[in-house]
Protein backbone atom coordinates (compact mmCIF):
# COMPACT_ATOMS: atom_id res chain seq x y z
CA UNK A 1 0.00 0.00 0.00
CA UNK A 2 1.65 3.31 -1.08
CA UNK A 3 2.12 6.06 1.45
CA UNK A 4 -0.39 8.86 1.32
CA UNK A 5 1.18 12.27 0.66
CA UNK A 6 0.15 15.01 3.07
CA UNK A 7 -1.77 17.84 1.43
CA UNK A 8 0.23 20.85 0.32
CA UNK A 9 -1.25 24.22 1.24
CA UNK A 10 -0.44 27.36 -0.74
CA UNK A 11 1.02 30.41 0.95
CA UNK A 12 -2.18 32.34 0.18
CA UNK A 13 -4.30 29.65 1.85
CA UNK A 14 -2.07 29.72 4.93
CA UNK A 15 -2.20 33.52 5.17
CA UNK A 16 -5.98 33.60 4.83
CA UNK A 17 -6.36 30.88 7.45
CA UNK A 18 -4.17 32.88 9.85
CA UNK A 19 -6.23 36.02 9.18
CA UNK A 20 -9.45 34.13 9.84
CA UNK A 21 -8.12 32.78 13.12
CA UNK A 22 -7.23 36.33 14.24
CA UNK A 23 -10.72 37.68 13.50
CA UNK A 24 -12.86 38.50 16.55
CA UNK A 25 -15.00 35.58 17.65
CA UNK A 26 -12.89 32.96 15.86
CA UNK A 27 -10.58 30.48 17.49
CA UNK A 28 -7.79 28.50 15.93
CA UNK A 29 -9.66 25.25 16.53
CA UNK A 30 -12.91 26.47 14.96
CA UNK A 31 -11.16 27.87 11.88
CA UNK A 32 -9.14 24.68 11.48
CA UNK A 33 -12.28 22.58 11.70
CA UNK A 34 -14.06 24.82 9.22
CA UNK A 35 -11.18 24.64 6.73
CA UNK A 36 -10.57 20.93 7.26
CA UNK A 37 -6.99 21.23 8.45
CA UNK A 38 -5.37 20.03 11.66
CA UNK A 39 -5.48 22.59 14.47
CA UNK A 40 -1.79 22.06 15.29
CA UNK A 41 -0.88 22.99 11.73
CA UNK A 42 -2.87 26.23 11.90
CA UNK A 43 -1.28 27.02 15.28
CA UNK A 44 2.15 26.59 13.67
CA UNK A 45 1.14 28.96 10.86
CA UNK A 46 -0.09 31.55 13.38
CA UNK A 47 3.16 31.27 15.35
CA UNK A 48 5.18 31.60 12.13
CA UNK A 49 3.24 34.73 11.18
CA UNK A 50 3.99 36.27 14.60
CA UNK A 51 7.69 35.52 14.20
CA UNK A 52 7.67 36.98 10.69
CA UNK A 53 6.20 40.24 12.00
CA UNK A 54 8.77 40.35 14.80
CA UNK A 55 11.61 39.76 12.33
CA UNK A 56 10.38 42.44 9.95
CA UNK A 57 10.15 45.00 12.77
CA UNK A 58 13.66 44.04 13.90
CA UNK A 59 14.96 44.42 10.35
CA UNK A 60 13.36 47.84 9.95
CA UNK A 61 14.83 48.94 13.28
CA UNK A 62 18.25 47.66 12.20
CA UNK A 63 18.03 49.63 8.94
CA UNK A 64 17.02 52.76 10.86
CA UNK A 65 19.92 52.35 13.30
CA UNK A 66 22.42 51.81 10.47
CA UNK A 67 21.23 54.97 8.73
CA UNK A 68 21.49 56.91 11.97
CA UNK A 69 24.97 55.50 12.59
CA UNK A 70 26.09 56.55 9.09
CA UNK A 71 24.70 60.05 9.64
CA UNK A 72 26.46 60.40 12.99
CA UNK A 73 29.77 59.24 11.51
CA UNK A 74 29.47 61.86 8.78
CA UNK A 75 28.74 64.56 11.37
CA UNK A 76 31.70 63.45 13.46
CA UNK A 77 34.00 63.58 10.44
CA UNK A 78 32.79 67.10 9.64
CA UNK A 79 33.37 68.22 13.23
CA UNK A 80 36.89 66.78 13.19
CA UNK A 81 37.70 68.71 10.00
CA UNK A 82 36.19 71.91 11.42
CA UNK A 83 38.18 71.54 14.64
CA UNK A 84 41.39 71.01 12.66
CA UNK A 85 40.66 74.09 10.52
CA UNK A 86 40.00 76.33 13.52
CA UNK A 87 43.07 74.98 15.34
CA UNK A 88 45.21 76.04 12.35
CA UNK A 89 43.66 79.51 12.13
CA UNK A 90 44.20 80.21 15.83
CA UNK A 91 47.92 79.52 15.66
Amino acid sequence: MPKKKPPVYTREFQEKAVQLSKAPGNSVASVALELGIPAWKLRNWVQGAKQKVERSSEVSELIQLRNENKELKEELEFLKKAAAYFAKTLQ
